[in-house]
């Protein structure tokens, strides 16, 4: 058997025909497992929102170098609702968050990053022609963007567009800004 395989490989087409036959073996296996991979993966965040969603609300305690931004990404997988999770507890200052407090992880639809809720709900937003505004005592970014666009997630647009604001957490009574 060795030497008659020896005679059929020594033909160059036939020992061309094997490597490329190979190579397409070796191809298929790999997009097969990458497409059942992602495919799982896909069900794992699909059970995962799930999970989440029918098991809210919930609480949480948190650990060492946990932001409200990071608990709101795993329960909601968004960012944007760590407002949700900061209005439900009543912080004061959400940015300081001591290690074994226990939050309550609202039951809120995520905000996607434009901060629009998703699955297909509504928010009125207000309409404006404004091309800047003029920071008076009191003015957030938050506060300006929702008076101005009706959700205070637009702060971040704001920001983008004013390359002076070197700290979001810091802007000035006269300070002119320029909104998006």
């Amino acid at each position: 058997m060795w030497k008659s395989l020896k005679k059929v490989l020594r033909k160059s087409d036939s020992l061309i025909s094997l490597i490329v036959g190979f190579v397409i073996v070796i191809i298929i296996g790999v997009l097969s497992y990458s497409i059942i991979s992602s495919i799982y993966e896909q069900n794992q965040n699909n059970q995962k929102l799930i999970h989440n969603e029918s098991t809210l609300p919930t609480k949480y305690t948190v650990k060492k170098d946990d932001t409200l931004w990071d608990i709101a990404i795993q329960f909601y997988q968004s960012g944007y609702n760590w407002v949700d999770i900061a209005s439900e507890n009543k912080l004061n200052q959400p940015d300081y968050l001591e290690i074994g407090q226990t939050l309550t992880i609202p039951n809120v639809k995520p905000i996607d990053t434009q901060g629009d809720i998703l699955d297909g709900a509504t928010t009125d937003t207000v309409t404006t022609h404004v091309n800047q505004i003029t920071v008076v005592e009191g003015d957030s970014l938050w506060s300006i963007s929702e008076r101005t666009y009706g959700t205070g997630y637009k702060w971040v647009d704001i920001v983008q567009v004013n390359s002076l604001i070197s700290d979001p957490n810091l802007i000035y009574p006269n300070t002119v800004l320029r909104l998006p």
